[in-house]
């Protein structure tokens, strides 16, 4: 990889060759995640499977799962695991979102969303109050009517990096939450803001926590929400070794808590907003770049996590819907990734 990303040739050409020469570094519960797709109400557990490429997507409907699942677009296998996961307004069920989710396959799983920001005080409330908020999300997540596969702790507050009382709170919830249930624990997906990913703005030791996500979860998403400049001015090479700053950060802990999230479970999510709304999504602004560029944007982002040994097996995107996006953004996705989980 490294000769290629030497020499003068298109990111396009490196998402190709990137996708030929990928080799499986999927962590043992994400394995063990699709030796039970059958059955998507049991718990999800460790076991040894190779060449398990995974896809994450936060903020989904039907029209962008058939766009996303058209011909061409994201595979169905044993070797494919695409988890879901939607944000929805209040504290409420949404097994319709888990049955949507379960609709496409065998690949295709749901992540009910822990949203940390609708639960006020949780930073000073008793343990109890934590355990009783975990039981009723659990009650939530896992309804029979349509029972998630994970739960999404949405999302890792900005001052929890330099604050260690922050993150004995958010271990301690994690826990409740993973072992709640009356017949199975459930696993995590555990969201990371870019705030928290710059190595930089740590202050105490990262250990303890990153065992406790090891402990309870399959996936850390590391949110990258760049702009198409942002994306475009750099080599592929450039771009992910900006993506990839924190994993290798954790990997030089020499703590194997740290090196297994970092090795195993650590994946970037990239924007996927195609619009003219200004937010903190950044993606593609579609007053100044038409479909072409769309496309390049999309080619450049899977081509740089591809170019990095952490990235050839893991990839995410968010939001596919969203106010303001223009639903050609799942198109040209779906495109995009279907040629390189294909490659």
């Amino acid at each position: 990889m490294d000769f290629l990303m030497s020499q003068k040739i298109s990111r396009r050409d490196v998402l190709r060759v990137a996708g030929c020469m990928a080799v499986s570094s999927a962590s043992g519960a994400l394995a063990g995640s699709a030796t039970q797709v059958a059955s998507p109400t049991q718990a999800t557990r460790p076991a040894t499977q190779s060449a398990l490429r995974t896809t994450f997507f936060y903020q989904f409907n039907e029209q962008a799962m058939k766009a996303l699942t058209a011909d061409g677009g994201l595979p169905s296998g044993s070797q494919y695991l695409h988890i879901f996961s939607h944000s929805a307004p209040g504290l409420r069920n949404t097994p319709e979102m888990a049955r949507l989710a379960h609709s496409r396959g065998s690949s295709f799983r749901y992540a009910h969303p822990f949203d940390i920001h609708k639960y006020s005080g949780w930073m000073t409330c008793a343990d109890d109050e934590l355990k009783r908020w975990a039981a009723e999300f659990r009650k939530r997540a896992d309804n029979p009517d349509g029972p998630a596969d994970y739960f999404a702790f949405n999302e890792m507050p900005t001052n929890a990096c330099s604050d260690p009382h922050v993150r004995e709170r958010l271990a301690k919830l994690m826990r409740y939450i993973a072992a709640t249930g009356d017949q199975r624990g459930m696993r995590g997906i555990f969201f990371m803001t870019e705030k928290n990913l710059n190595f930089r703005n740590w202050i105490g030791e990262p250990q303890s926590f990153f065992a406790a996500i090891d402990e309870t979860c399959d996936l850390v998403v590391g949110e990258h929400y760049h702009s198409f400049a942002f994306v475009t001015t750099k080599m592929a090479e450039e771009y992910a070794s900006h993506l990839f700053e924190f994993p290798r950060w954790l990997i030089g802990r020499k703590n194997p808590e740290c090196r297994r999230v970092a090795e195993e479970k650590f994946v970037v999510c990239h924007s996927s907003f195609y619009g003219t709304k200004v937010s903190g999504w950044a993606g593609v602004d579609s007053h100044a770049h038409d479909e072409k560029d769309l496309a390049k944007y999309f080619d450049d982002v899977i081509a740089a996590t591809r170019a990095h040994p952490l990235g050839r097996d893991r990839i995410g995107f968010g939001p596919l819907v969203a106010e303001g996006l223009d639903s050609r953004a799942v198109t040209s996705l779906a495109h995009s990734l279907g040629m390189d989980l294909r490659a």
